[in-house]
């Protein structure tokens, strides 16, 4: 008998944690890796993830990049952006290095965008009234087709897209980038930088 209501307590519990289990939203990852090039050489990698739970996708970027520029200079880059439904609703950027520090967040809050950033050389503090359906960590994912314009985390800066006849340009403070898609992938992007223009490139699944 001891034995028997031992076994039923394990099932009534493992039971119950199947239905928890069950009753979670789901979770569907995707991930890709690129390699960051300049003129040819690599000087770092990139890891993109984006996951959907529900209505809501996060998207996440991380990078590592080594490059000389009057000295050696290490980068670490990361982008977190929330989306709920098509709208962003939260992002951050960080940029850590031996050069220094930099940081943006990017809030909805009460109907509104509540922004504060800095990057190199650039420093905004504002809100934005209008509500933004794409983002730069959604170029890696999603082709921008009828996109006009998207959030540039690292900025905070909302920022035009322009389709020419294979790529889209993206102008982001002053600096013309380009996305190429195959077939609605990513397959690169050709950046410009204050510092080195440099390309993201998908690695081969």
């Amino acid at each position: 008998m001891v034995e028997n209501i031992s076994i039923m307590g394990y099932l009534k519990k493992n039971l119950v944690g199947l239905v928890i289990l069950l009753s979670l939203p789901s979770l569907a990852q995707e991930k890709m890796d690129f390699e960051i090039s300049v003129a040819g050489f690599s000087i770092g990698e990139m890891t993109a993830v984006k996951t959907k739970k529900g209505d809501e996708s996060f998207y996440d970027l991380k990078s590592e990049v080594s490059f000389w520029f009057f000295g050696k200079v290490n980068v670490d880059y990361s982008i977190n952006s929330h989306f709920k439904g098509e709208q962003l609703i939260k992002a951050k950027a960080e940029t850590k290095s031996n050069k220094g520090e930099f940081a943006s967040d990017i809030v909805w809050k009460n109907d509104r965008y509540v922004v504060e950033a800095t990057s190199y050389q650039y420093e905004k503090d504002t809100v934005i009234n209008n509500p933004l359906f794409f983002s730069s960590a959604r170029l890696y994912f999603e082709e921008p087709v009828g996109q006009k314009i998207f959030m540039a985390e690292n900025f905070g800066l909302p920022s035009p897209i322009t389709k020419y006849k294979d790529y889209y340009e993206v102008n982001v403070n002053g600096n013309k980038n380009r996305f190429y898609y195959e077939n609605g992938k990513f397959l690169k992007a050709v950046m410009q930088s204050p510092i080195k223009n440099y390309v993201i490139k998908r690695k081969s699944p």
